[in-house]
Order: C-alpha cells, then structure tokens, then sequence
C-alpha cells in the first residue's frame, strides 16, 4: 500500500475501551472527543484515519494522566484478535518464520507503517516506525504497537531472550517501560524496535488459536453491525433477537460486547447516529421516513435523538454542515 495513506484497522482499537472502563473512564465520552465513531470498532474491513487514532491517543492519555498507558493496552492485547494478521503470525513454525509474516503483512493492519525484521551478529531487531509526519503525539500508538510486537517475540517462550530500543534518551520515569518490555531496555539508539537473541529465531513456536463460541470472532464484527443496520426498520435489533442470528446465547454475545467495551444499547445507539446523519446531509429522505428507517415509532422520537446526538434538529443540521462532511 501505499506510504502516503496513512490509516489504521479497527482491531488495533478494540481493546482500548475495556481498558478504559477498568479505569472508570467512559469510553463514549473519550472516544466522542477524538471523532471516532464506536461502531466503526464493528468494521473488520474498513480503516480508521491515523490522526483520528493519534488523537484517541491524546485523550486518552490526557484522561488518564499516564503517558505509558500505550504499553498496557499493548500488552494484553491477544494476537489472534488481530484478523488475519494475527492468525498467519500465529501459525508460524518458528520465530522466524513469525517475524517475517509480521513485517510483510503490516499493511493489514496500519496503513502507512514501516516494520522491517533486520538480522545482525548476535541480534534481530523488529524495527517499527510511523511514515510522514502527525500533528499529533502518536505515543499511546507507538507504545501499543510496540507492546504487541513484543509479543510476536515471546511466541517462543524465551523472554529473557527478548528486550527493545528505543531512539530516544533515558528519562528519569522510563522504568515504567520495564513493566511491559523487560528489564533488556537500549535508548539513544538508531531506530525504536524489539530486539531479539538471535539463537532463538529457529525456535519452533507454538500455534494459538481464539476460542469460537461457536463462531469466528475474527468475523462477528461486521456481521453484528449488518445485522443491527439491516434490523432496524423492523424493530428487531434486541440483544435476544441478534443473539440468534449470530446462533450463540445472549449472554455470550454481551460478554463479546463488554470485551470490546460498549454495551449492546450503546453500538445501536452509535449505528442509529452514524445512519442518520448519512441520511440527513443526503437529503434523499424526510424525517418521517427516516425515523422508520433507523427503527423509531414516530417522527417526535427521531428529532430528540437527532438534537441529542448533534444539538441541532435534522433542518438545521442539514443547512448549518457542509455536504461534503
């Protein structure tokens, strides 16, 4: 792809939210000041713009106070969550074979990101770094990526064996990194990355898989948010009635939800949103119609939530935001 696109997949963001509700955060509140969208988390397929995610980043980090948080996420972010990407880094053979498939198949994840396995005398390094510029700190970003890289390294069991460079220079609080990277910690040094004993790049490494419930998780997300679109003018998008389609129990599809860190209310509630102010700078509908169309019993219902969402009436909104938003 090319370097001057510069956007991340969704799955990079999905364990953001959960983590902020451990943190008695709202993720809506957070995620609403950045730009992004919840049920844009629900499209496996699609890309979220890098600056919006930087700017995620960026509330995040001024909510929290932590400017290493990035790690944190990173670290327990599983890999098979990661769609293909994951699956192929997974089902290596050996680290090697595992570092390569990370760096050649980045792409599927960022947008606009270099990562190149590089093979010394006595050690390899995953070298990580964002293309261009940004407006914005990417640190949470970097920090996450950098987390999940590590583990990519530990598919071998060795972590001892396993340590990061940074370029930048040792600062007074940096011992927090020690939390996720290991105590086998460089700075000042010519590119950021994790850094690998080269002896153990043959080790043969173990596959890991999700579990299913009955359903592949890597796919759910797109047919949830379909389903919940498709639903709406029927009045069937209730957690019970998607939960069937999906052929897994109501419970199961909430704790899928609570993992993402949205309540089931809350991605329709976003998916409504998203739907009608598509609808309403289209013009193609009146607001009779497009009530219906989003699932409400009548026009009344349809404004409330519109002036909820957006502090203007659909007429308002459609003379007061320029078409091309």
């Amino acid at each position: 792809m090319s370097a001057e696109i510069f956007a991340h997949n969704p799955r990079t963001l999905l364990h953001i939210a959960p983590y902020l509700r451990q943190k008695s955060i709202p993720p809506s509140d957070i995620f609403a000041r950045a730009g992004v969208s919840p049920s844009a988390l629900l499209d496996a397929n699609g890309w979220v713009p890098r600056e919006l995610c930087f700017k995620l980043g960026h509330e995040i980090c001024a909510a929290t106070g932590d400017r290493f948080l990035g790690a944190d996420i990173g670290r327990g972010f599983p890999l098979a969550d990661l769609g293909s990407w994951g699956q192929a880094v997974t089902g290596a053979s050996t680290l090697r074979q595992a570092c390569e498939t990370a760096a050649k198949g980045i792409g599927l994840l960022h947008q606009g990101t270099n990562l190149t396995l590089r093979i010394g005398r006595r050690n390899a390094v995953l070298e990580f770094s964002f293309a261009g510029r940004s407006s914005v700190d990417p640190s949470l970003q970097f920090l996450g990526s950098l987390a999940v890289l590590r583990s990519v390294a530990l598919l071998a069991g060795m972590p001892a064996a396993v340590g990061a460079c940074f370029t930048q220079p040792h600062q007074r609080d940096d011992h927090r990194l020690e939390e996720t990277f290991g105590a086998a910690l460089s700075f000042g040094c010519k590119s950021n990355g994790i850094v690998i004993d080269r002896e153990i790049l043959d080790t043969t490494i173990c596959s890991r898989s999700a579990e299913s419930d009955g359903i592949d998780p890597l796919e759910m997300p797109t047919t949830l948010r379909d389903m919940i679109r498709v639903g709406l003018p029927y009045g069937g998008v209730t957690v019970d009635n998607i939960a069937r389609q999906l052929k897994m129990s109501t419970r199961t599809l909430q704790r899928r939800l609570r993992d993402w860190g949205f309540s089931f209310e809350e991605m329709v509630d976003d998916i409504r949103r998203g739907e009608a102010i598509r609808k309403v700078l289209s013009g193609a509908e009146v607001a009779k119609e497009t009530a219906f169309t989003l699932g409400y019993s009548d026009q009344a219902h349809f404004i409330r939530a519109f002036k909820r969402w957006t502090g203007l009436t659909p007429r308002a909104y459609r003379v007061q935001v320029p078409q091309s938003n």
